[in-house]
């Protein structure tokens, strides 16, 4: 070997080093970052679900949602730049969550009854809502805090009547397949089913028992089917 090719491989040699001892190119996919944003937007969603549920949207704080949060103030603007957008952005979120349940169970039995199509949704919401906790009291009392506070009167339409919508196209349906009383009211049926769905949330929340609480679920069930009362013989 000449001198010359010596010094080359001399010249080479820590770049080869180099090149061998890189370390391994990261797998593409979803970078850490994002997914850390994914979880702390959740947190946070969480948070003021249960901090509008328990203490109003009034009396609420950005500050009280970030600490239960584990977050910053400061980070939490970084995700909503306000109160009122973190509402909203909670309120879309329990209402897909509870609406999906409904829809998905009126999918799985499309030929059943309006009556039937409901109480089996009113099962699956809750059971979605068990593992959220204030979300059933905060998605049902969305509708009053709306009126209340003149901040929110910005929310789109399908944000603040998601439910009364729901339950109105339900009683049409029964109306419809002649289902539903000729004589009842859709709008004055809507209002007892929200309020119904209100009172349910609360013993949901208050409830710590869940088998008291699938009792309580089963008698409004019964109710619906017209089987709370019996006709003396």
């Amino acid at each position: 070997m000449g001198l010359n090719t010596v010094c080359m491989h001399l010249r080479l040699q820590p770049a080869m080093n180099r090149l061998t001892t890189a370390k391994p190119m990261k797998k593409a996919g979803r970078p850490m970052g994002a997914d850390v944003a994914v979880a702390t937007r959740k947190n946070i969603l969480d948070a003021a679900t249960l901090c509008f549920a328990e203490l109003g949207y009034a009396a609420a704080s950005n500050r009280e949602i970030a600490k239960r949060a584990g977050v910053t103030s400061g980070s939490l603007y970084h995700y909503f730049d306000s109160k009122a957008a973190l509402y909203r952005a909670a309120l879309q979120d329990a209402n897909r969550l509870l609406i999906n349940a409904y829809l998905d169970a009126a999918r799985e039995i499309p030929e059943a009854s309006s009556v039937d199509q409901l109480c089996l949704g009113l099962e699956r919401a809750f059971a979605v809502a068990r593992g959220r906790p204030g979300m059933m009291n905060f998605a049902s009392a969305s509708a009053l805090e709306i009126q209340r506070n003149k901040e929110l009167d910005w929310l789109a339409r399908e944000d603040a009547e998601a439910f009364p919508l729901f339950f109105r196209n339900l009683l049409k349906r029964a109306r419809k397949r002649g289902e539903l009383n000729p004589e009842m009211n859709i709008d004055a049926a809507m209002n007892v089913l929200i309020i119904s769905f209100a009172s349910l949330a609360f013993l949901q929340g208050t409830q710590v028992d869940e088998a008291a609480f699938d009792v309580s679920l089963k008698a409004f069930q019964q109710m619906l089917r017209g089987e709370m009362f019996m006709r003396p013989s």
